[in-house]
């Protein structure tokens, strides 16, 4: 039996997504494909546009076999935590493979630039310092210095993923194939709705618009069907700005020594995190007014959400020092799939909280998230605890 690992946001499922599943089938010969999927929150420190179980079953329609929750502390990291733990899942389960999109499918290339960034040579450490410098953000300082002559696609976020993916199964030593698949279709930050395959964000511009029927349109007909379901029952679309209040409210109670335990907060940026919050009343200025050239849009973006969902220094690096214990599947198109991963996983297999071997801030994080709702069971707390796996 051959398994094939993605590990993914989407946020929301498009048809790029769908024909890279398809894609990775062949290329693999794959019987099945699980898709690490992030929860309510994602990478760039934003809540989802809809919650995981839509998402899921999203991912289900449309071709995927399993859907496995990735957990929040890797979902919120930055690109090198959330493709360690994306691997240290597909590890756990069992996969035989790994498979993501990128801007170029010469993996030789991204292999070699990974290997140097998994070693740093003295030689990378000038080069970097040099890049800084000259007022570089540090992922397009990290890539020069690692590949001088590396093209600006190497600099965009899957590229920057699929390397850390490389990266990581050489830290670990894991076994996994990597099998890599050009990207199609509108470019990761288009906001173009009318390409042929428009982007995530061109999707969740629309839906933040109110452009819903142009959002949905730009979806696998299964996938549209679904969500057009789903929100004739009053599932919302989710948006960045929707905690603002709660944010400002966190960081003006926990004051300096509180944003001094949070992740990536260094060389005093509390300070300036602080100071912000006293005169900003939303998330995007609080971002504008914090972020420079070496502090990028992202990073505080993350910092942001770290401090809205109580996350600190130290949950993380104990995650990150910590095997993955279980896996929890949010569900699978058929039962024989379950009992295929039964089989193929490492450590317990897991549908419900309830299962769980230890208490989960994802399970927080996901209460919080169900606060942008208003109908049940979209807006209802415990979740994790009464949603069925789906098939």
């Amino acid at each position: 039996m051959r398994i094939c690992g993605i590990v993914a946001e989407y946020n929301p499922f498009h048809s790029g997504h769908e024909k890279h599943i398809e894609l990775t089938r062949k290329k693999t010969g794959a019987d099945i494909i699980i898709c690490v999927m992030s929860g309510p929150f994602v990478q760039r420190g934003e809540p989802a546009v809809f919650d995981k179980w839509t998402r899921a079953a999203c991912a289900l329609l449309c071709g995927a076999d399993a859907v496995i929750e990735l957990p929040l502390l890797f979902a919120v990291q930055s690109a090198e935590g959330f493709a360690s733990g994306g691997v240290a899942v597909l590890d756990a389960a069992g996969a035989d493979y790994i498979s993501f999109g990128c801007e170029t499918d010469d993996l030789d290339l991204l292999s070699g630039i990974a290997q140097t960034l998994c070693y740093e040579t003295q030689a990378y450490k000038r080069m970097l310092k040099e890049k800084l410098s000259q007022g570089i953000s540090f992922p397009e300082a990290r890539m020069k210095a690692a590949f001088p002559d590396a093209p600006d696609a190497l600099c965009l976020p899957n590229a920057i993923l699929g390397i850390e993916y490389l990266k990581a199964i050489q830290k670990s030593g894991s076994k996994l194939t990597s099998c890599v698949i050009k990207r199609i279709g509108g470019e990761y930050h288009s906001t173009d709705i009318g390409t042929p395959i428009p982007s995530a964000t061109s999707i969740r511009k629309a839906l933040s618009e109110g452009h819903t029927a142009k959002g949905l349109c730009a979806m696998p007909d299964a996938c549209a069907a679904y969500l057009s379901e789903q929100m004739g029952r009053g599932l919302l679309p989710v948006f960045p700005g929707f905690f603002d209040k709660e944010l400002i409210f966190t960081l003006r109670r926990g004051g300096i020594d509180y944003i001094k335990t949070l992740p990536d907060v260094s060389e005093g940026l509390e300070n300036r995190i602080y100071e912000a919050a006293g005169t900003c009343t939303s998330r995007e200025a609080l971002i504008k007014k914090i972020k420079t050239k070496r502090y990028t849009y992202t990073r505080i973006s993350r910092i942001l959400l770290y401090a809205l969902l109580g996350i600190t220094k130290k949950m993380i690096d104990e995650r990150n020092h910590s095997p993955v214990d279980h896996i929890r599947v949010l569900g699978v198109r058929r039962p024989d799939v379950l009992s295929v991963l039964s089989d193929t996983c490492t450590v317990p297999v897991v549908t419900s909280a309830a299962s769980l071997p230890r208490p989960d801030i994802g399970i927080t994080a996901s209460d919080i998230y169900a606060l942008t709702q208003n109908i049940p069971p979209f807006c209802a707390a415990a979740r994790d605890y009464t949603e069925k796996l789906i098939f």
